[in-house]
């Protein structure tokens, strides 16, 4: 995708982020802008907003920290064949990177995916990897402290 045609995608979509934000009268404190999603947290309200876009509909997703029990990075990789293995490093078959969320009612465990190997290309997993990991940090500790409160 051209670089002017992905700003103005993203530009977009941080308009109705922000209407949707303001809507639910969230303020951010920490926003990570990928080329599909924009995320959101505002820590204070423990709430996590997700708008991603699907050929120009805006989907979006509100989880609430309080409501979860854990979250975990996922790495799903595609399958290998013993032939190419032997040539290829692991990392080379990583087909998707996500933060994974389970609830405390039991209900079903929400992906958030940062890297999905057919929507960016390959020299961008390090970073998006780095940021998976730095938003499981940020969220991890956030329900941590909240246990230890509770307890």
């Amino acid at each position: 995708m051209h670089y002017s045609n992905l700003k103005k995608k993203i530009e977009q979509l941080l308009i109705f982020f922000r209407r949707l934000g303001s809507l639910h009268n969230l303020s951010f404190t920490n926003l990570e802008i990928l080329r599909d999603k924009i995320i959101g947290l505002d820590a204070r309200r423990r709430k996590l907003l997700i708008v991603q876009d699907n050929n120009h509909k805006y989907d979006s997703k509100i989880i609430d920290l309080y409501e979860v029990s854990t979250c975990k990075v996922k790495k799903i990789y595609s399958s290998v064949d013993s032939v190419s293995f032997e040539k290829n490093k692991i990392g080379e078959y990583l087909s998707t990177i996500a933060i994974e969320f389970d609830f405390k009612n039991g209900g079903t465990p929400v992906a958030l995916v940062f890297y999905k190997d057919m929507n960016y290309p390959v020299n961008e997993m390090a970073e998006l990897e780095y940021k998976t990991k730095n938003m499981e940090m940020t969220l991890s500790k956030m329900l941590s402290v909240r246990e230890q409160k509770s307890a």
